[in-house]
């Protein structure tokens, strides 16, 4: 097949003018010339190509990741649900002497009440050789400008992607030529392989969830109801200024324990709970907040040391949590308004992962039980309604003063 021997269905064999041309490169020429863009537009998602794509259009090189690759495995794209529109493409890569097996999964809806059947992946590979492989990952869309895709299912030596789910903000789609051959890539190619490296998707665990919920009833108060939609639409608001400007969050303290464990809001707090690195900060957040009708209702330390932002619109307040790396920890602040006493919450090194909270996609921190933990300790799955800020958290350390004369600095309180 990959030196001369396979048809592509115009009475032609493939052939490559460089005999050291990697078997990747035939592969996806092959692929290409049997492909339909018409009916499903096929992208190139692998970051390791992507990468040297991007490197190597900047040095000028010629011969780059294709036609010098190794690799085993390579991942590809397609948007939306397009297995009918395939049938046909699956058809003729077989009669071309591909074998093309295609995966299905059952999903939820996010609350665990309907389920679905989809194609989420095809694995494409010659009968001959069947590596290098073909890996196509299908991505559906979602509400609020977002791809999904399921878990991967292909085993390789040779993985591209963590085998988890994977959520992308909406990319566009350019066509480009690598190693001579033209092929669609997302746009802007130097950013996508970031988002790769940050797309991981987790569901919450409906198990858990059930087991809470038969010990600890939901309250069905109109007051809880009240706060849950009012806490919805904070979360929304908020989300919209930070994507705006470029700041990653996710949702911490109280309202991550809520979603761990029950996969709601808990219904007896009083406000929303975000953490934030401090690197991502940006100096128009409060402005654009207060476009959003979000007042800032507190400011507390300095950006470089134990920074606190609170803000508030008519009915929830919104506590942000900025986050200080350490080599080989992770921690915020916290301020006594009353004294200037310091508290330092410190936390294992995390990641941060997408998940769903109230029909929204946020990020959670990743793995997610040790942050509950160091904040909770081991009893986080029993509800607590009597909370000192001060006290109860398992990972609070006295941290010193803020000096007096400075205090009308790093204590501010709004009206």
């Amino acid at each position: 097949m990959w030196n001369g021997g396979m048809n592509t269905g115009n009475g032609k064999k493939a052939q490559t003018d460089d005999p050291n041309t990697s078997r990747v490169k035939e592969v996806i020429k092959a692929l290409l010339d049997v492909w339909d863009n018409e009916n499903a537009k096929l992208f190139l998602m692998d970051p390791d190509i992507l990468i040297d794509y991007v490197e190597d259009k900047q040095g000028g090189h010629t011969c780059g990741r294709l036609c010098q690759s190794q690799k085993k495995l390579v991942t590809f794209g397609v948007i939306g649900n397009v297995h009918k529109k395939l049938s046909p493409v699956f058809h003729k890569l077989r009669i071309y002497n591909f074998n093309v097996v295609d995966f299905s999964e059952k999903i939820s809806d996010g609350r665990g009440e309907k389920t679905y059947n989809i194609t989420s992946q095809v694995l494409i590979q010659a009968m001959k050789q069947p590596e290098p492989a073909i890996h196509i990952l299908i991505l559906y869309e979602c509400t609020a400008g977002f791809l999904w895709h399921a878990k991967k299912r292909i085993a390789s030596s040779d993985p591209t992607f963590v085998y988890e789910a994977g959520l992308y903000t909406k990319f566009d789609l350019e066509l480009a030529v690598i190693d001579g051959i033209s092929l669609y890539i997302p746009k802007p190619a130097n950013k996508f392989p970031g988002l790769v490296a940050q797309s991981k998707y987790i569901e919450c665990n409906q198990t858990r969830k059930n087991d809470f919920l038969k010990a600890y009833p939901t309250n069905l108060s109109h007051k809880a109801k009240h706060f849950k939609k009012h806490a919805k639409e904070m979360i929304a608001e908020a989300k919209k200024v930070f994507d705006k400007l470029g700041m990653r969050f996710w949702i911490s303290s109280g309202t991550l324990l809520g979603w761990y464990r029950q996969c709601d809001i808990i219904q007896y707090t009083t406000d929303v709970d975000f953490g934030m690195w401090i690197k991502d900060y940006n100096s128009q957040l409060i402005p654009e907040m207060k476009k959003s009708g979000l007042y800032l209702k507190h400011l507390y330390g300095r950006v470089n040391d134990s920074f606190e932002l609170t803000f508030q619109d008519l009915h929830v307040k919104l506590d942000i949590f900025f986050f200080y790396e350490e080599s080989d920890h992770m921690w915020n602040g916290g301020i006594n308004k009353k004294n200037g006493a310091k508290y330092k919450y410190v936390f294992p090194k995390f990641g941060l992962c997408w998940t769903t909270l109230l029909d929204l996609f946020v990020r959670v921190p990743c793995p997610t039980l040790p942050y509950i933990e160091a904040n909770y300790g081991k009893k986080w799955f029993t509800p607590v309604k009597k909370w000192s800020w001060k006290h109860s958290p398992s990972n609070v350390r006295k941290n010193g003063y803020w000096p007096k004369d400075q205090w009308d600095n790093v204590i501010q309180v709004y009206s």
